[in-house]
């Protein structure tokens, strides 16, 4: 009897959800039944400017309905079928197609609630039940998201034209002072792409800045020649649908970001491996742009909305679980007994329980027997210096899953075209103007932040941490295509797998 009982509740909560679902579809469509067939059929018919399939809402034939005079299509009323696929179209552009939690570990985003029927009533009747402003009223409006809009405009108006052709076959390496017409080619493409060059059969100076500006974004050290079938002519020629499909997809992975960004914030574009803070508050409208260090294909850095609300000077580096399982309790294993604390001692490295309330001896721990599938009862811990994994300053957000922004004792790998190196968090390029931005106002001057950071060859026992008076927005995401001020439009390699997920997924 009880199992009745237990069975008859869920049956009345699921057919209780299954009502309020159905009442609340039939709000919406309510709503959309006050617009003009005709605009919504326009409105889904545009829709590829925002990177989604219009045949996907305003199908062939629906169109062959409306234009023959039909009033349905496959035994649905041609009406009802708008109205469906117009609300879908709403949702779709609003939230995004893709659940984003289905998309795995590297992707930290909760779906967004889409608008309730009061608030799309009201929106509705701001824009005069017209469909393409209400559309337009849902869609994105940060920046990120209307510069890729810009971009695929641009590629879309190459594609229909048939003037991105395929690129000749190379037979001979082309660089620096060649003159031959498959060059003209080249550089067409490149113009295309929005690099300023002038169109000849010469590879002259902007052509060589151009080859290696790409060769920089496919994480390539620079050579500035262009091989028969390298990766480099591969770029060049990869198909005009093809670019299309990157853009659509990165506006896709937009979407799942709020619709409109702060006056101020930060925005990491991890497939570029880069940092923007864009500051609308203070007086002169500031940025900031420089390279970042971000998670490599096995650890990567996830997709995510937080906030920075801390700047720790001087932070101790408390060993993440993963790598302290793969890799410091292997270098450990390989080490003498007699061994072990001069290694801890030397990287100024120590041993604590896990409530960080007693030290341990590192060679009183059985290295040998840890096994790497389990957690161990304690943690490793690095002091402070200039020779700490995490630099000498820490840039705490508030997420769980111990992804922040940080410093670093290995600066030199900056200038490498290959970032993607970390362990997950996001390592930044400059750190002081970082810092110095953040906590500008309060008595931590650049001057006061300089003299009180670790200097060379100096090992600290405490960090310092300055809570900051406004969080200041942090924006994540791998975007494989980039177009900004300077009129370029570049892309990069989709290493994290993102885009092949979403394509899996059906995304255009």
């Amino acid at each position: 009897m009880k199992v009745i009982r237990i069975t008859l509740s869920c049956l009345i909560l699921f057919f209780s959800f299954w009502g309020n679902t159905q009442t609340k579809t039939a709000e919406y469509l309510a709503i959309i039944n006050e617009l003009n067939l005709q605009d919504m059929r326009h409105a889904m018919s545009s829709v590829g400017s925002h990177g989604l399939n219009p045949l996907g809402y305003w199908t062939t034939a629906m169109e062959t309905a409306y234009q023959t005079g039909q009033n349905s299509v496959g035994g649905v009323f041609l009406r009802d079928m708008a109205n469906q696929n117009y609300l879908r179209l709403l949702k779709d552009i609003s939230i995004g197609t893709v659940d984003p939690v289905t998309m795995g570990k590297d992707v930290r985003l909760l779906r967004k609630e889409f608008l309730t029927p009061a608030q799309l009533r009201t929106l509705a009747l701001a824009q005069a039940y017209k469909a393409w402003p209400l559309l337009e009223q849902l869609a994105p409006l940060h920046a990120p998201y209307i510069s890729l809009k810009e971009s695929l405009q641009k590629i879309s108006a190459f594609c229909a034209n048939n003037a991105w052709p395929v690129l000749p076959a190379l037979k001979a390496e082309l660089k620096m002072g060649t003159k031959n017409p498959q060059v003209t080619a080249i550089k067409t493409r490149l113009q295309q792409f929005g690099y300023k060059v002038t169109v000849d059969d010469t590879f002259d100076a902007a052509t060589l800045a151009a080859v290696k500006d790409i060769q920089w974004l496919m994480r390539k050290t620079p050579d500035g020649v262009i091989s028969p079938g390298g990766r480099t002519w591969l770029y060049l020629n990869k198909s005009c649908q093809d670019r299309l499909r990157q853009v659509r997809l990165d506006m896709e992975k937009l979407r799942w970001f709020p619709q409109v960004f702060e006056e101020r914030f930060i925005f990491v574009n991890l497939a570029m491996s880069y940092f923007n803070m864009i500051d609308r508050v203070t007086p002169g409208a500031k940025t900031m742009s420089f390279r970042t260090i971000n998670g490599r294909i096995s650890r990567p850095s996830p997709m995510l909305k937080d906030k920075v609300v801390q700047v720790i000077l001087n932070p101790f580096w408390v060993v993440p679980p993963t790598i302290f399982r793969e890799d410091k309790v292997e270098d450990i294993r390989k080490l003498a007994p007699w061994e072990i604390d001069y290694y801890f001692d030397s990287h100024n490295y120590e041993v604590w329980n896990k409530d960080f309330t007693r030290r341990i001896s590192p060679s009183s721990i059985d290295w040998q027997r840890l096994d790497a599938k389990h957690d161990a009862d304690f943690y490793i811990r690095q002091k402070p210096h200039t020779g700490n994994a995490l630099g000498i300053f820490k840039f705490m957000l508030t997420n769980s899953f111990a992804i922040y922004l940080h410093d670093t004792n290995q600066r030199e790998l900056f200038a490498e075209p290959d970032r993607l190196i970390s362990s997950g968090c996001v390592r930044v390029e400059r750190p002081l103007d970082l810092a110095e931005y953040l906590l500008r106002g309060t008595q931590w001057t650049r001057e006061v932040i300089e003299r009180t950071v670790a200097k060379p060859g100096e090992v600290l026992n405490k960090d310092t941490p300055i809570n900051l008076k406004q969080p200041v927005p942090v924006y994540m995401a791998f975007l494989t295509s980039h177009y900004d001020a300077s009129g370029i439009i570049r892309f990069t390699e989709d290493s994290y797998g993102q885009d092949k997920r979403l394509i899996e997924k059906g995304v255009w």
